[in-house]
């Protein structure tokens, strides 16, 4: 009988990535999310250049999660720690490491909701080299997550919509496709795996994303990050359709609640919308305050 990929191991574990393999199946086996954990620790083991176990201290803990932080919002990095703390507990327990480092968690309160201004998304792509540059403008297109872009093969997309089949919330969805992101599918899918072109890994769209936001003067902005991408999605669509429950749809959000956090409105859009009202009903609201206070 042949062995798991993640199953037990004969002898104890020396690197990362052998832990991953021994620990993955006995800690989450069974679970829903057992794939997504997987994804998680296999992407850690590349961020932190894929150590030894007895390397692994709180300073490469904190510069794996400081480079998490560029890319997605601190509640995401919160529970890749918290598989990476998960792991590294089990091989502590069983005195594989000497000591446990100590996890960076990040502050998930008042989370701000950052998009891209139209110059901003000019720029970004001009900046990006290929095929950087389409797979972020495919996710500003579609609001689709990195990981399910990556996924996409040529054959789950259909005419005018990309059948998505490995989802966040283990739900398959179609996502709607414009004209320009069918012309970046056709031209780029897929971006991983067998029949790829380009073979896009996290490293190297990291650094590029990194580079270019550099570029545009927003290294201090710890908002723009690429989810920032499926953030412009959804305002943009709202603002467009204000229909809450289209851009639930079109994000693939489980609960409507975790659209609302989109509900939000632009300050220059609230400008505008008090410009528009003054110019319709002029003085009107004015008048009647006037006469009441008699001034």
């Amino acid at each position: 009988v042949s062995q798991s990929r993640y199953s037990q191991p004969k002898v104890a574990p020396v690197t990362f990535r052998q832990l991953i393999k021994q620990a993955t199946e006995p800690l989450w086996k069974g679970k829903s999310y057992y794939m997504t954990v997987i994804s998680n620790l296999e992407d850690a083991s590349e961020i932190m250049g894929h150590p030894m176990l007895k390397d692994i201290n709180t300073d490469m803990v904190a510069e794996y999660a400081q480079v998490l932080s560029e890319h997605v919002k601190p509640s995401t990095v919160n529970r890749k720690l918290s598989n990476l703390h998960t792991v590294l507990k089990y091989a502590y327990d069983r005195e594989w490491i000497e000591r446990m480092p100590k996890m960076p968690w990040m502050k998930e309160d008042n989370e701000r909701i950052r998009w891209l201004s139209k110059e901003e998304e000019v720029k970004l792509l001009s900046l990006l080299p290929q095929p950087y540059s389409a797979f972020c403008e495919i996710l500003i297109h579609t609001g689709m997550r990195r990981g399910e872009l990556m996924d996409l093969k040529k054959e789950e997309v259909d005419g005018d919509y990309a059948r998505l089949w490995k989802t966040k919330t283990k739900k398959a969805r179609s996502v709607p496709l414009s004209d320009r992101a069918k012309e970046l599918i056709e031209q780029y899918v897929p971006f991983q795996g067998e029949g790829s072109r380009h073979n896009i890994e996290l490293s190297p769209l990291r650094t590029a994303w990194l580079r270019a936001k550099k570029e545009m003067g927003l290294e201090d902005d710890p908002h723009f990050v690429m989810h920032t991408l499926r953030h412009t999605t959804a305002t943009r669509m709202l603002d467009t359709t204000g229909n809450i429950a289209v851009v639930q749809k079109m994000l693939g959000h489980a609960k409507i609640a975790t659209t609302m956090r989109y509900a939000l409105v632009a300050d220059d859009a609230l400008l505008d919308a008090v410009i528009q009202t003054s110019l319709k009903h002029g003085n009107a609201l004015v008048i009647p305050l006037i006469i009441v206070t008699g001034k």
